[in-house]
Protein backbone atom coordinates (compact mmCIF):
# COMPACT_ATOMS: atom_id res chain seq x y z
CA UNK A 1 0.00 0.00 0.00
CA UNK A 2 2.91 2.25 -1.03
CA UNK A 3 2.15 4.22 -3.56
CA UNK A 4 5.55 6.00 -4.24
CA UNK A 5 7.75 4.57 -7.05
CA UNK A 6 10.48 4.29 -4.76
CA UNK A 7 9.08 0.95 -2.68
CA UNK A 8 10.21 -1.53 -5.18
CA UNK A 9 13.52 -0.23 -4.84
CA UNK A 10 13.64 -0.19 -1.78
CA UNK A 11 11.81 -3.70 -1.65
CA UNK A 12 14.73 -4.98 -3.69
CA UNK A 13 17.39 -3.39 -1.83
CA UNK A 14 16.60 -5.39 0.97
CA UNK A 15 16.06 -8.38 -0.68
CA UNK A 16 19.43 -7.82 -1.61
CA UNK A 17 20.55 -6.95 2.39
CA UNK A 18 19.47 -10.76 3.12
CA UNK A 19 21.03 -12.25 0.03
CA UNK A 20 24.82 -10.61 -0.28
CA UNK A 21 25.38 -9.38 2.97
CA UNK A 22 24.89 -5.45 4.60
CA UNK A 23 27.85 -4.06 4.13
CA UNK A 24 27.74 -4.42 -0.02
CA UNK A 25 23.98 -3.36 -0.26
CA UNK A 26 23.91 -0.88 1.94
CA UNK A 27 26.92 1.09 0.30
CA UNK A 28 24.61 2.52 -2.22
CA UNK A 29 21.89 3.51 0.01
CA UNK A 30 22.95 6.42 1.76
CA UNK A 31 24.52 7.55 -1.75
CA UNK A 32 20.74 7.26 -3.54
CA UNK A 33 18.72 8.66 -0.59
CA UNK A 34 20.70 11.94 -0.86
CA UNK A 35 20.52 12.28 -4.61
CA UNK A 36 16.65 11.40 -4.15
CA UNK A 37 17.01 14.83 -2.19
CA UNK A 38 17.90 16.86 -4.83
CA UNK A 39 14.29 17.69 -6.94
CA UNK A 40 12.85 18.48 -3.64
CA UNK A 41 15.83 21.02 -2.65
CA UNK A 42 15.22 22.80 -6.29
CA UNK A 43 11.10 22.48 -5.75
CA UNK A 44 11.93 23.78 -2.19
CA UNK A 45 13.96 26.47 -3.23
CA UNK A 46 11.45 27.79 -6.11
CA UNK A 47 8.22 27.64 -4.04
CA UNK A 48 10.25 29.11 -0.88
CA UNK A 49 11.32 31.93 -2.60
CA UNK A 50 9.74 32.56 -6.56
CA UNK A 51 5.76 31.95 -4.95
CA UNK A 52 6.17 32.34 -1.27
CA UNK A 53 6.59 36.03 -0.69
CA UNK A 54 3.44 36.87 -3.26
CA UNK A 55 1.14 34.59 -2.21
CA UNK A 56 2.09 32.06 1.03
CA UNK A 57 -1.06 29.72 0.75
CA UNK A 58 -0.03 28.98 -2.58
CA UNK A 59 3.58 28.18 -1.87
CA UNK A 60 2.31 25.74 1.50
CA UNK A 61 -0.01 23.68 -0.82
CA UNK A 62 2.85 23.40 -3.47
CA UNK A 63 5.43 22.38 -1.36
CA UNK A 64 2.90 20.20 0.42
CA UNK A 65 2.24 18.51 -2.78
CA UNK A 66 5.62 17.85 -3.86
CA UNK A 67 6.56 16.82 -0.91
CA UNK A 68 4.32 13.98 -0.60
CA UNK A 69 4.56 13.34 -4.84
CA UNK A 70 8.54 12.70 -4.10
CA UNK A 71 8.12 10.62 -0.98
CA UNK A 72 9.83 7.84 -0.27
CA UNK A 73 6.77 6.69 1.17
CA UNK A 74 2.93 7.40 0.15
CA UNK A 75 -0.40 6.01 1.53
CA UNK A 76 -3.56 7.18 1.28
CA UNK A 77 -3.67 9.33 4.06
CA UNK A 78 -0.78 11.52 2.93
CA UNK A 79 -3.35 13.15 0.71
CA UNK A 80 -5.17 14.92 3.26
CA UNK A 81 -1.86 16.64 4.34
CA UNK A 82 -1.99 18.59 1.22
CA UNK A 83 -5.94 18.35 0.36
CA UNK A 84 -6.67 20.25 3.39
CA UNK A 85 -4.30 23.61 2.30
CA UNK A 86 -6.02 23.43 -1.01
CA UNK A 87 -9.05 25.58 0.22
CA UNK A 88 -7.17 28.21 0.81
CA UNK A 89 -5.92 28.66 -2.80
CA UNK A 90 -8.13 26.60 -4.71
CA UNK A 91 -9.97 30.60 -5.86
CA UNK A 92 -6.64 31.14 -7.78
CA UNK A 93 -6.53 27.88 -9.93
CA UNK A 94 -8.26 27.79 -13.32
CA UNK A 95 -10.14 24.33 -12.41
CA UNK A 96 -12.09 24.25 -15.43
CA UNK A 97 -9.14 24.15 -17.86
CA UNK A 98 -8.85 22.07 -19.91
CA UNK A 99 -5.15 21.66 -18.93
CA UNK A 100 -6.00 20.69 -15.02
CA UNK A 101 -9.43 18.66 -16.04
CA UNK A 102 -6.89 16.21 -17.88
CA UNK A 103 -4.34 16.05 -15.37
CA UNK A 104 -6.88 15.23 -12.43
CA UNK A 105 -8.47 12.69 -15.33
CA UNK A 106 -5.00 10.81 -15.73
CA UNK A 107 -4.73 11.06 -11.54
CA UNK A 108 -8.14 9.41 -11.11
CA UNK A 109 -7.29 6.78 -14.24
CA UNK A 110 -3.49 6.34 -12.23
CA UNK A 111 -4.99 5.75 -8.93
CA UNK A 112 -7.35 3.08 -10.58
CA UNK A 113 -4.54 1.13 -11.99
CA UNK A 114 -2.43 1.39 -8.79
CA UNK A 115 -5.18 0.21 -6.86
CA UNK A 116 -5.90 -2.56 -9.34
CA UNK A 117 -2.25 -4.19 -9.50
CA UNK A 118 -1.97 -4.01 -5.80
CA UNK A 119 -5.29 -5.92 -5.17
CA UNK A 120 -3.97 -8.47 -7.01
CA UNK A 121 -0.41 -8.54 -5.57
CA UNK A 122 -2.12 -8.03 -1.59
CA UNK A 123 -5.36 -9.50 -2.03
CA UNK A 124 -4.74 -12.31 -4.60
CA UNK A 125 -1.05 -13.45 -4.06
CA UNK A 126 -0.17 -12.54 -7.24
CA UNK A 127 3.34 -12.21 -8.52
CA UNK A 128 2.72 -8.85 -9.84
CA UNK A 129 5.55 -6.42 -8.30
CA UNK A 130 6.80 -5.19 -11.48
CA UNK A 131 3.04 -3.85 -12.86
CA UNK A 132 2.56 -2.38 -9.00
CA UNK A 133 5.76 -0.67 -9.47
CA UNK A 134 5.07 0.82 -13.32
CA UNK A 135 1.49 1.73 -11.83
CA UNK A 136 3.46 3.70 -9.26
CA UNK A 137 5.61 5.21 -11.76
CA UNK A 138 2.24 6.05 -13.73
CA UNK A 139 0.65 7.83 -10.29
CA UNK A 140 4.24 9.70 -9.92
CA UNK A 141 4.15 10.91 -13.26
CA UNK A 142 0.55 12.46 -13.30
CA UNK A 143 1.34 13.69 -9.84
CA UNK A 144 4.24 16.07 -11.55
CA UNK A 145 1.49 16.65 -14.51
CA UNK A 146 -0.83 17.64 -12.03
CA UNK A 147 1.24 19.92 -10.37
CA UNK A 148 2.73 21.30 -13.88
CA UNK A 149 -1.07 21.62 -14.80
CA UNK A 150 -1.76 23.62 -11.29
CA UNK A 151 1.46 25.74 -10.99
CA UNK A 152 0.45 27.18 -15.36
CA UNK A 153 -2.86 27.58 -13.88
CA UNK A 154 -2.48 29.39 -11.31
CA UNK A 155 -4.24 33.05 -11.52
CA UNK A 156 -2.18 35.03 -8.45
CA UNK A 157 -3.57 37.25 -5.71
CA UNK A 158 -3.67 39.96 -7.53
CA UNK A 159 -5.59 39.16 -11.01
CA UNK A 160 -8.22 37.76 -8.22
CA UNK A 161 -8.36 41.02 -6.45
CA UNK A 162 -9.19 43.11 -9.59
CA UNK A 163 -12.08 40.29 -10.78
CA UNK A 164 -13.84 41.07 -7.59
CA UNK A 165 -13.24 44.85 -7.18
Amino acid sequence: HNYSYMWYWIYLARSNLVKTGAEVATSSLPMLGRALLLPQIVLLLYSSLGIAPFDLSFALFIQTFFFVALNKVITAQYFTWYLVLLPLCSDRIRWGSKDVVNALGLLGLSIVVWLGSAFCLEMKGMAVHLQVWLASLLFFGANVNVLRAILSNYVGRSEVKKKTV
